[in-house]
């Protein structure tokens, strides 16, 4: 279950009396919870009504005791508990004793109550109370927003500040800021400062532009490894020389420099062997653990290279990476001659 399974409940008057909220996406995690507090409980009475816990320094009977006391003047009370810590296997604040207490108790939450509890870290499924929860409630995981549901987000963000984005921008953004990368640590809290950031330089301008984009975004590794090798596949060794310059600058390691634009040509030589086997982008996009969009990119770049030239390429990356880890030759010397060979 997601958050939008949620918010369909919410509004078709649906809601469970019991929830584990879990996930990275503590962003998306805080504005159901406000959804539910706002349409649930009068406004007059939410002081009273609506209640939050500490679940790192909480009891099971506080829990209890929080459910059983009765709404003002309302028909229902929300108690959320935040961070309680019996849901993973690392530690927990209650025994053994207090844990089933509250197990048991799920199963018997009053009419009356809307208990959430909420944690930001991962949780262990296979532990009775997430079970419990599963049979008497629903759990429900907050994670990283994909494909339509991203782009959705982004419209519907820019839209309350009165301003448009088209869907190649909203792919450049997503992009650039790195928030659909497999591993990347960006929420949505990071994508909205972003998009406030934009909407402020725009003005009174009615669209949001690439140039836009790509002049206020901060600039990854990724990107900047991106265009590195962008520079070398059109043979520019001076601009492929200054990015590499930048990075430096930058602070960023010379063998992580170097281990990206490895990365950068082995994705790119399992993209053209797929394509020449006849997979799309869509296809393609699992098996490498990235987006679509992101592949078309990369299926853009590799019109710059043939399979021999990526395979000569990735030899290249290794045999300098040998020179380096055996101290023979200096790295970011390494890593200059490496972008000579690419582009002589």
């Amino acid at each position: 279950m997601n958050y939008k399974d949620v918010l369909m409940d919410l509004k078709n008057k649906q809601l469970s009396s019991l929830y584990l909220f879990w996930g990275t996406e503590h962003y998306l995690m805080e504005n159901t919870v406000a959804a539910i507090r706002e349409q649930m409980i009068n406004l007059s009475f939410q002081d009273l009504n609506y209640q939050v816990l500490d679940g790192r320094e909480i009891k099971a009977d506080e829990i209890i005791n929080a459910c059983e006391t009765l709404p003002f003047m309302d028909e229902i009370r929300v108690v959320l508990v935040k961070e309680f810590e019996c849901f993973s296997t690392k530690k927990k604040n209650i025994t053994d004793e207090e844990e089933e207490r509250l197990i048991r108790y799920l199963s018997n939450i009053p009419s009356t109550t809307l208990l959430i509890f909420s944690v930001s870290e991962g949780i262990d499924k296979r532990r009775k109370i997430v079970k419990e929860i599963g049979k008497s409630g629903k759990v429900v995981e907050f994670g990283r927003l994909t494909g339509k549901d991203a782009h959705k987000w982004v419209i519907k963000a820019f839209n309350k500040h009165k301003k448009k984005i088209g869907e190649g921008e909203i792919d450049a953004l997503l992009d650039i800021i790195g928030y659909s990368d497999r591993n990347s640590t960006k929420t949505l809290k990071d994508l909205e400062n972003e998009i406030i950031k934009l909407v402020n330089y725009v003005g009174e301008r009615n669209a949001v532009t690439k140039q836009d984009i790509e002049l206020l975004a901060p600039r990854t590794l990724e990107n900047d490894i991106f265009r590195l090798v962008e520079a070398i596949g059109d043979k520019n060794g001076d601009e492929a020389l200054q990015i590499l310059n930048d990075m430096l600058v930058e602070g960023e390691p010379e063998i992580r420099i170097l281990h990206m634009i490895t990365r950068q040509f082995r994705f790119l030589y399992q993209i053209k062997l797929m394509e020449v086997q006849g997979y799309t982008s869509t296809a393609i996009a699992p098996k490498l653990g990235i987006q679509p969009f992101i592949v078309k990119k990369y299926l853009k770049q590799a019109v710059n290279f043939d399979t021999a030239a990526l395979r000569k390429a990735m030899n290249q990356c290794l045999q300098t990476d040998g020179s380096i880890k055996k101290g023979t030759m200096n790295q970011r010397l390494a890593i200059e001659l490496l972008i000579s060979q690419f582009t002589c």
